[in-house]
């Protein structure tokens, strides 16, 4: 049920790369090319490939794939290398970023070697549904009682010790700040990209608006992140909040490669991503599926275009990406947040269910630029925290694979198992799936290797510490909570002993443990 079928990717796959045998042109092209248009345009070509690499070692591949696909380019190749000054090669994407005229473009589609010629696309930020910056933040790092990192029990985990150590989180999205005290040393790397994909040479860390610097906070934030151990690759490739599509494939495959050698690890574990347009676009599912093949893990956000059914944007939609959606305080899916299904023309197992799952993402207070903090509302938030969450859990399992983290986060969702086109497989639990990974979540109080259990409310047996499978057959009444707080119920053959699970933390920043007792007649 957890897995998607391999045979999905590969249709959905073959819908962005068309036939091997023709270029193809999209209609805006064909269009502009019929009336003989000869004014310069950006555009993406892509070139026809093979390739079943894995691991880094695609990376190099694909480097050597795409300048053998230009070689064969033959007497267009003059023309080509005169209109590349000022464009980029995609290597992700098996394709070249240049301004050529529609005409011109025609001429080129008609290459063997070439399979699709389209304009260069905009890409932009979700709407931001809510803003405030006059938000204060506290010592705890949220500017009232709602803290969304205990609401999926990251606190939890940092206090067990796991705060995503030795990884690397690619973040694409308005910049950073490098300098705000939550960021300060986070960042390993950074590179911004223009509109043809180009590096813009001598760019330092900078923020050319407030969305990255508030996504980074929520990824590595000193009190704010759910992995404020990891580091942060970070390229701008949204200036002001809007790119081009070669802009992300190429912040894509510099977070992948920063040194531009494959040869050497230094690329993101995990890629957070909000941004994207609304409905289906196939061109981001071969980069897609590369960043796959690497066994780095996608975490995009689903879109800020609900609440109506099969409202969700690419490149959140695509079929193995980690699609999040946004919940309020209470739990409640967001008007906002985007939900599926989703449905991809010729593709195998269509309609899909999206999002994978939600997190926390109404009113989410972090870091703005020049030591600020702020609050916004959207899936641009959500995606981060889930992100982060992935962090912390590559970082507890060093060499998990993309399925097996799949896996853990969603099995342990608050759905327990189910799915639904609003809320996934439903509201992230990090103990509960990090424990699905083998790794115990506890502080040595509460350790069930200790001599000696904690002790609960009286009358009640110590079951297991917080971020564990509290299991047990028939009706139970439990309680869950430390130092004299907390909360009760009854419930039957088992619960997970997570915040996310009781709705509410009687005990915020402390390692908690579940009790049980006997049904009192």
């Amino acid at each position: 049920m957890m897995r998607r079928a391999l045979s999905l990717l590969s249709a959905l796959t073959l819908i962005g790369l068309g036939s091997a045998s023709a270029g193809r042109l999209s209609p805006a092209l064909l269009e502009r090319a019929a009336a003989h248009d000869s004014k310069p345009i950006s555009v993406i070509v892509r070139f026809n490939f093979k390739n079943n690499g894995r691991g880094r070692s695609l990376f190099k591949a694909l480097r050597r794939q795409l300048k053998e696909s230009r070689a064969k380019l033959g007497p267009a190749s003059s023309l080509v290398n005169s209109a590349m000054k000022g464009g980029s090669e995609l290597w992700l994407y098996q394709s070249i970023a240049l301004k050529l005229s529609p005409v011109q473009v025609l001429q080129l589609a008609s290459l063997p070697i070439v399979d699709e010629v389209f304009e260069n696309f905009k890409v932009r930020l979700p709407k931001v549904m809510a803003l405030d910056t006059g938000s204060s933040v506290t010592a705890a790092g949220q500017s009232n009682s709602f803290d969304p990192l205990n609401m999926i029990g990251a606190r939890t985990a940092q206090t067990a010790g796991f705060r995503g150590q030795g990884v690397r989180i690619g973040h694409l999205d308005t910049g950073v700040d490098p300098d705000h005290p939550e960021l300060r040393g986070k960042i390993a790397a950074f590179a911004e990209f223009g509109a043809a994909g180009q590096r813009v040479p001598g760019s330092s860390a900078h923020d050319s608006a407030e969305h990255g610097t508030h996504t980074a906070g929520l990824l590595v934030g000193n009190t704010l992140g759910v992995a404020p151990d990891a580091q942060l690759i970070s390229a701008l490739v949204l200036p002001g909040g809007e790119g081009t599509f070669a802009q992300v494939i190429a912040g894509m495959q510099w977070v992948l490669d920063p040194d531009n050698n494959a040869d050497t690890d230094d690329g993101a574990n995990v890629v957070s991503m909000s941004l994207g347009l609304p409905g289906d676009h196939p061109e981001f599912a071969l980069p897609v599926q590369n960043l796959l093949a690497a066994g780095v893990v996608p975490v995009f956000a689903i879109g800020n275009f609900g609440p109506g059914a099969g409202s969700t944007g690419s490149p959140g939609n695509l079929p193995d990406v980690i699609g999040v959606g946004a919940v309020d305080q209470q739990g409640e899916v967001a008007p906002f947040s985007s939900r599926g299904p989703v449905t991809w023309p010729g593709a195998e197992g269509s309609p899909l269910v999206k999002p994978d799952v939600v997190a926390p993402g109404v009113a989410i207070t972090s870091s703005f630029p020049g030591n600020s903090s702020g609050t916004l509302s959207g899936t641009s938030q959500a995606a981060p925290l889930v992100a982060g969450a992935v962090a912390v859990m590559l970082g507890a399992k060093p060499g998990s694979s993309v399925d097996a983290v799949k896996q853990a986060l969603y099995s342990s969702a608050s759905n327990h198992g189910q799915q639904d086109n609003a809320s996934g497989y439903g509201l992230i639990d990090l103990p509960a799936a990090l424990a699905r990974l083998g790794v115990g979540v506890a502080s040595k109080a509460t350790s069930p290797t200790s001599a000696t259990p904690p002790v609960g409310p009286p009358g009640y047996a110590f079951c297991v510490p917080e971020g564990q499978l509290c299991t047990f057959s028939g009706q139970k009444q439990v309680a869950f909570g430390a130092q004299g707080r907390y909360l009760s119920g009854l419930t039957s053959d088992g619960f997970n002993c997570t915040v996310a699970e009781w709705g509410s933390d009687p005990l915020p920043g402390v390692a908690k443990a579940c009790y049980t007792r006997d049904v009192n007649p």
